[in-house]
This record gives C-alpha cells, structure tokens and sequence, in this order.
C-alpha cells in the first residue's frame, strides 16, 4: 500500500519529487520511527486527490499543525506523516540559508540536513536530486560564522533582552512556565551553534545528544551532565546556575581551535 501511494502522489501532474525523509532516513532510528514522505510540487496538490490516494488507509487529511500535510494509517500499523512542499519555498530555503548564508535562532540547517538525507522514492526529473547534490557540499564556512554570532549574541551577547537575562528574570519572578520556555529557547540556540561549530547539519529537535555524541567532534565540557541538570532545573534554586554553566561552557568550547 506505502507504494501504491507513493507511485500514485508522483504521478499527479504537478509533482517533482516524492522523497523519505525524517526518523526513517537518520541514523538514530528506533521501532517508534514512522515513515516522514515529502512531496514536491509546483503547485499545491488538491485536498480532493489527497483524500482519494489515501482512501483505503485510516487517514486524516490536512491535518498538519507546522507543514501542509496529512497522516495515514495503514492495514499493517505502518504510520505515514504526508508533508506537501512547494518548489519555490525549497528553494527558497536552500537559497536564503545554504547560498546566502543567512542564520536563524535556532534550528538553522535542519531543512538542509532533511533534504541531504532524504531517500529519492519517485521523480519525474532532476530537480530534486540537483538539489540534493548541492546541499553534500562543504559546510559554507560564512554560515558557520553567522549561525554561531547571532545564536550566541541572542544567549548572552550585550543586549538587554537575551535568553540568559530572560531566565533570570523569569526566576526572580518564580515564574517557572517562563523558566521552561526560555530555557527551551536557549538550548535550540545552544544546538544551533554546537553543530555549526563542528560543521555539521543540525538533525532537528528529537536525539539531539545522541546526534552530537555521533556527528560533532567537539563537545562542551560536561555536555550530558549540563544538558541534564539544566533541564531538571525550572522552578528550584539550581536554576540560574545550571543555566550559566550549560551557556559557560559552550562559550569556552567556541574559543578552542575549531
């Protein structure tokens, strides 16, 4: 059935690309892995002929609360997350981030890293896998640079709202739900620049110790144990301190020899 579907989405008269993607693709997986499918098209692929591919599964269609997509259930208990991409936003991304260089806070890369490790499952041309090609080229060192300067600015650069100054003032209010959000923040920039650092693409949000003890070749001293403690940490005294440790230690990793 997981064929049948993927042979039918490729054969819509708007589609590039049907890739494998995600959990399936990384090499951490597990049995708790579903199957991520990504779809590319020139233009959006109709509700009406999402709902007729995936009428012999239990389905949900467009039910994606981040990207367009549906979810499908099979016979055999196999679970489908659908993602429908367009080509222009593609492109868009691997040209704002990959050629240009331009940072976020916080999961930079993680669109690259998704198409370098996709598996090509049906194409009608080249175009993805010219893009993939170019996303396996060296770590732009000026993406590097950007990524760590402005996640490392927005942690605990000079301004008067950065996540470091957030925390504290979220523990003097005793506010742990603030707590818990800006240190959920501040460890997305943490990984930001601990992967660009080792120019590596970042994974995504799930195993990303995992990830690091397996992709980076340099970690911040006690690098599972301020990870854990930090996170442990909301609402009690060990807060701030766990916080400024975790901050600490990844600023004396950038000042070492890359």
């Amino acid at each position: 059935m997981l064929e049948r579907i993927v042979n039918e989405l490729a054969a819509l008269d708007n589609i590039k690309a049907v890739a494998l993607s995600g959990s399936k693709t990384s090499a951490i997986k597990d049995d708790n892995s579903d199957w991520d499918i990504y779809v590319y098209s020139s233009s959006r692929v109709s509700l009406d002929a999402r709902e007729k591919i995936l009428s012999t599964a239990a389905s949900r269609i467009n039910c994606s609360p981040f990207e367009e997509g549906d979810e499908a259930i099979l016979p055999d208990g196999t679970v489908l997350d659908i993602m429908y991409r367009s080509l222009d936003w593609s492109e868009w991304q691997v040209d704002d981030v990959w050629r240009k260089c331009n940072a976020r806070v916080g999961y930079t890369t993680c669109f690259i890293y998704n198409i370098k490790t996709s598996k090509i499952l049906k194409a009608n041309d080249d175009w993805f896998a010219v893009l993939q090609k170019e996303t396996a080229g060296a770590y732009p060192e000026k993406l590097r640079e950007n990524i760590i300067e402005k996640n490392m600015d927005i942690l605990c650069g000079k301004g008067t709202s950065t996540f470091l100054k957030q925390a504290e003032l979220a523990w003097k209010r005793s506010d742990t739900v603030s707590q818990n959000h800006r240190l959920s923040a501040i460890i997305a920039s943490y990984f930001d620049v601990l992967f660009a650092y080792n120019r590596v693409l970042h994974p995504g949000e799930k195993k990303l110790q995992g990830y690091a003890h397996l992709l980076c070749h340099a970690l911040p001293d006690s690098f599972d144990s301020n990870l854990e403690t930090a996170i442990r940490s909301a609402g009690t005294d060990e807060y701030i301190p766990a916080v400024r440790n975790l901050v600490s230690n990844l600023s004396a990793l950038l000042e070492r020899q890359a």
